[in-house]
Order: C-alpha cells, then sequence, then structure tokens
C-alpha cells in the first residue's frame, strides 16, 4: 500500500468504526497508530504465546513472507574495551544500532586447541537470573559447545553491545536478526506541519510500510482500533477487542 492508500483506508475504516461524530485524526496521527500497531504485530509473530494462532514468526509460509524484509545478518569482531563484565569470561562485542531481536547466533573461537580453532559455537542468550543460578555449577556452566550471551547495551555512546561468555577467546561473534522496523510516515512532516518539530523514530520523510504487502492491512486495521480506542473510550467493544486481540 502506498502512503495515499494507507490514508485513505484508515479514514474509511475508522469513520466506519467510530462514525463521522469522532474527532478528525491528522497524517501525524495516522502515522503514529501506524508505526505503533506495525511494532506490535512484529512483537506478536515473534512471540507464540503472543499471537492466538500460537505459531512463531517462521511457522507459516505467510509469516516468512511477512518478516522477510526486516531479516538481516551481522558480523562483527568489534571488541569493545570495559570494566563492566559479569565474568573473567566475558569479553563484548559491538552489534549493529538497527538489531531488534537477534534469531539465531554462533561465534568464532581462538585456541590453542588445533581442532578447536577457528570453529564456530552455538552462542546461548542468558538472563541475568539464568546466569546466577548457574554461574559456578560445573555441570550447567558453558562449555566448549557454547557460549553464553548476556545482553548490555551501555558502552561507548549507548551503542548496542552483547557481553558473551567463554573461556576461549571470541574471534568473530555472527548473528542473524530482525531489524527494528522503519516507522510508516504519510506525509513528510517538516513541510506538512512546519515548527512543530515533528518526527517518529527520529525519520521525518514520508515513507510506507516496508514489511510485505500481505500484512499491510493488519496493520491498518490495528492501527484504526488502536485510534477508536483512544478518541471513542465509550466504544466499549473495541476496548474489549484491544484487550484480548492477538494477531
Amino acid at each position: 500500500m502506498t502512503v495515499l492508500e494507507f490514508s485513505n483506508e484508515f479514514d474509511i475504516a475508522y469513520n466506519g468504526i467510530a462514525s463521522n461524530s469522532a474527532p478528525p485524526i491528522d497524517l501525524y496521527e495516522k502515522s503514529v497508530y501506524l508505526t505503533r500497531a506495525q511494532l506490535e504485530i512484529v512483537n506478536n509473530y515473534y512471540n507464540p504465546l503472543g499471537n492466538k494462532y500460537k505459531q512463531g514468526f517462521e511457522q507459516s509460509e505467510k509469516r516468512r513472507a511477512d518478516l522477510r524484509e526486516l531479516l538481516r545478518t551481522g558480523i562483527t569482531s568489534n571488541v569493545v574495551s570495559t570494566n563492566d563484565s559479569i565474568s573473567e569470561d566475558s569479553q563484548f562485542f559491538r552489534i549493529l544500532d538497527n538489531t531488534y531481536l537477534i534469531i539465531q547466533e554462533k561465534a568464532k573461537i581462538t585456541s590453542t586447541n588445533a581442532c578447536l580453532n577457528g570453529t564456530y559455537v552455538s552462542v546461548t542468550p542468558k538472563t541475568h537470573d539464568e546466569y546466577n543460578s548457574q554461574e559456578g555449577n560445573p555441570f550447567k556452566e558453558p562449555d566448549k559447545n557454547v557460549i553464553w550471551r548476556m545482553d548490555y547495551y551501555a558502552i561507548s555512546g549507548g551503542k548496542k553491545n552483547v557481553e558473551l561468555i567463554s573461556p576461549y577467546t571470541i574471534a568473530e561473534y555472527k548473528y542473524r536478526y530482525i531489524k527494528y522496523p522503519d516507522p510508516i510516515i504519510l506525509t513528510d512532516l517538516i513541510s506538512e506541519f512546519p515548527g512543530e518539530s515533528l518526527s517518529i523514530d527520529g525519520i521525518t520523510t514520508s515513507q510506507t510500510c516496508k514489511l510485505g504487502e500481505g500484512i499491510h492491512r493488519e496493520v491498518l486495521n490495528r492501527a484504526v482500533e488502536m485510534a477508536t480506542a483512544d478518541y471513542k473510550p465509550q466504544d466499549i467493544a473495541v476496548k474489549t477487542q484491544l484487550n484480548v486481540r492477538n494477531e
């Protein structure tokens, strides 16, 4: 859908649900609702417990097509020096700023053992609670076949980083990820709203949804429901639907 199609169909659906008595919504507000709806759907697709079909984002051809445009690969050997490590075996690596959800990862290790040197080892994410319960337990600590990852994002001006925990020196971290979705903006915000300094995720220029075409109307319908719930709070049916809806 183009930005004009998004805008026109938003108006049609919104007026159909909320009636013409509802307050009008300008292009900036529509852009905000569309962007919020898009992110919610991406989150629900990623988390099987957050959608009515209980499917992960790759469990159907449609889901793969919907989010294909967000898939990226990151490779980094950019080691960050810090004293913030949680373990003496920690190594910090800078990852790409647009990384949103990591879905697969591995790391290349350096070792004096010729059989291990240069091999890729699986990386497993760990929460801090898991680390606290497993650290020091010889039966649960990472072995040569796995590296632990802890998330940490506050080094060097807020750049995104991960903390990898392994007894081996890590030469490279490679991961497949879902990038943070670009906002949907229905007009050039600077020219449409001069002097108001409006932006969405730091972007002001017009751009449509960059996900697969098959998900565009799902995003549109969700955005209309969000707007209706905000501007017509007396509409109990829509409020109830928002509370139980799962994509």
